[in-house]
């Protein structure tokens, strides 16, 4: 059942909600970490107003955006931003649009659960809380501190959380309903090197177009990664064109990003491509959030062997994600939201 993996889920949003936010961040090269991250921002509808008074009266109310009609404010949005600010990150127009979207989903599934007539007890929410406390209070630097405290420092609220508990719950409990145990084991079946341990280690070289806003600047980079690749088909050393054209961090390592697992750790398109690939073998270009890539596989650990009954906790875990992306895709593509940035 999804529900024994809730506090995974609400845990894993509190610890990591702004790891996405850090790669919005214009002035900071990041490299294609966190799968989560990336796949959180979604594409809004965004109208902006450009005059009457209905601008006027969300501008007055200091509302940020609108989600089939019902409101997101500011206040939240600052309050997330100022710990980004506590965190020495410059705070970007994209890093604003990244914590709107985050927003606007959380009020979808809200909305939509709602709509589900799902019952859920405060018995159920609060003992979620209760194991959401011992987690967050388990670190050493908030054994003596306030759950209120904690929550704060990131960017949250009792209140906040136990929305959070009802709505993920809520959700839990609809997906429950919708997914059969057959279908988490042929997912299983199928992705069984992303619950194995199975590892590879890639280098990339990559062109950064996040800041790129034009149709010619993109055309450039999807130019300027084909004739890189052109150079290492004739000869060139992968490692020597990392480190003359990558814009990742990593080009000082030859473009090399260490081991990582099918899931979890690098976005989809990457890990997707990095998989298929034999050692040595070197990718066609791969458009990713973060921009144009050429891959290549330089080493790979075999996964152990594994049962669905051995991982099927992860599987609930990572199932329940994918499930919930697919929803958030549907609701966006019917609802109306306005963006006032």
């Amino acid at each position: 059942m999804f529900r024994k993996t809730l506090l995974i889920i609400i845990c894993s949003l509190f610890v990591f909600q702004f790891k996405g936010l850090l790669l919005a961040n214009e002035k900071t090269k990041t490299e294609p970490k966190t799968e989560e991250s990336t796949r959180a921002v979604a594409e809004v509808k965004t109208e902006k107003k450009t005059g009457g008074e209905k601008e006027v009266e969300k501008k007055g109310e200091d509302i940020v955006a609108t989600v089939n009609g019902e409101k997101v404010f500011r206040k939240d949005l600052d309050r997330r931003l100022s710990v980004l600010k506590r965190m020495n990150q410059e705070v970007t127009r994209s890093t604003q649009m990244l914590v709107v979207n985050q927003l606007t989903k959380k009020v979808l599934l809200k909305q939509f659960v709602e709509g589900q007539n799902i019952e859920v007890s405060n018995e159920e929410i609060q003992g979620e809380v209760e194991k959401i406390k011992f987690f967050l209070k388990s670190g050493p630097n908030n054994s003596e501190k306030p759950l209120e405290e904690i929550l704060e420092s990131r960017g949250s609220s009792i209140s906040e959380l136990e929305a959070e508990v009802t709505r993920t719950l809520a959700l839990s409990k609809y997906l429950d309903k919708e997914v059969s145990d057959d279908e988490k084991r042929s997912y299983f079946d199928a992705n069984k090197n992303a619950f194995n341990g199975e590892r590879v280690r890639a280098s990339h070289v990559l062109i950064d177009t996040r800041k790129m806003k034009t149709d010619a600047e993109l055309e450039g980079a999807k130019q300027k990664i084909g004739d890189i690749k052109k150079e290492i088909d004739n000869g060139a050393d992968f490692a020597e064109m990392a480190k003359k054209y990558s814009d990742c961090p990593s080009a000082e390592k030859g473009g090399d990003i260490d081991f990582f697992q099918r899931k979890g750790s690098m976005v989809e398109e990457f890990a997707k491509v990095a998989f298929s690939m034999e050692v040595g073998e070197v990718s066609e270009p791969v458009k990713t959030p973060f921009g144009y890539h050429i891959i290549k596989v330089t080493d790979r650990e075999e996964g152990k062997d594994v049962s669905y009954e051995d991982v099927s906790d992860m599987v609930d875990f990572v199932y329940m994600q994918i499930k919930t992306e697919t929803l958030l895709e549907g609701l966006i593509e019917k609802a109306e939201i306005e963006v006032f940035l």
